[in-house]
């Protein structure tokens, strides 16, 4: 079977899926345990070095990874429509389901690692670039090209098996934002489904999903500067 001629790449999709899941649980102790683990301060460090690493191990199978997302296979204009359809739709999806995930979780989304950027230039401009860097272009090449591309092709590249990568990866989104709580959990596994969702649209491209993220990024960092 298919399947099973893929175990190897079905395996190294859920060992790095597993390993995100951990540098989320760093994240959370080093911003809410007492006493954090001292791993807890590379956390960043190792969520990179596992994307290197799953990026060269796929980089030497058989799995379709179209230049890890980075060619551009449909026009600029379709790739700036779909962009802008992705923040639309995470702003409208906000709007409706941060009020109901805040009464059910009796939290609102933890944003206090980065309240210190409030009225804050300096702290502004570094925040941007990182979410255009890290956040924008890592975190989908992360997720939604490596970690997807590996568990659908793993499990057969059918259309049920893109759809099972889609929600896992999802999934393993919202645990590495537990730092933000419960309903950060929820509307990050939300984004990472928008985001998924984007990337099948836009033809296995990191494009759509990743000026989506830095876009969406770009609007909650800017409000949070404007609240000091």
């Amino acid at each position: 079977m298919r399947v099973a001629r893929n175990l190897p790449i079905l395996a190294t999709s859920a060992l790095f899926a597993l390993g995100m899941v951990s540098v989320g649980v760093l994240r959370y102790l080093g911003l809410n345990a007492e006493e954090p683990p001292p791993l807890a301060q590379y956390a960043s460090l190792i969520y990179i070095a596992l994307t290197v690493v799953a990026v060269m191990v796929f980089a030497r199978t058989s799995v379709p990874t179209n230049g890890f997302g980075f060619r551009v296979p449909l026009e600029i204009s379709r790739i700036m429509v779909l962009a802008v359809a992705g923040i639309a739709t995470i702003q409208v999806a906000g709007l409706l389901l941060d009020p109901i995930l805040a009464y059910f979780t009796d939290a609102e989304r933890d944003l206090s690692r980065f309240s210190g950027i409030a009225g804050s230039p300096g702290a502004l401009a570094g925040l941007l670039v990182q979410n255009w860097t890290f956040a924008a272009f890592g975190e989908e090449l992360a997720f939604r090209i490596v970690l997807m591309r590996g568990i659908a092709f793993g499990l057969g590249d059918s259309r049920s098996a893109r759809v099972t990568a889609l929600v896992l990866q999802a999934i393993v989104f919202g645990l590495i934002h537990m730092y933000q709580g419960p309903a950060g959990i929820a509307g990050s596994m939300v984004n990472g489904l928008i985001f998924g969702a984007l990337v099948l649209l836009g033809r296995g491209s990191i494009w759509p999903a990743a000026l989506a993220h830095g876009g969406n990024n770009t609007i909650g960092i800017l409000q949070l500067y404007a609240a000091g």
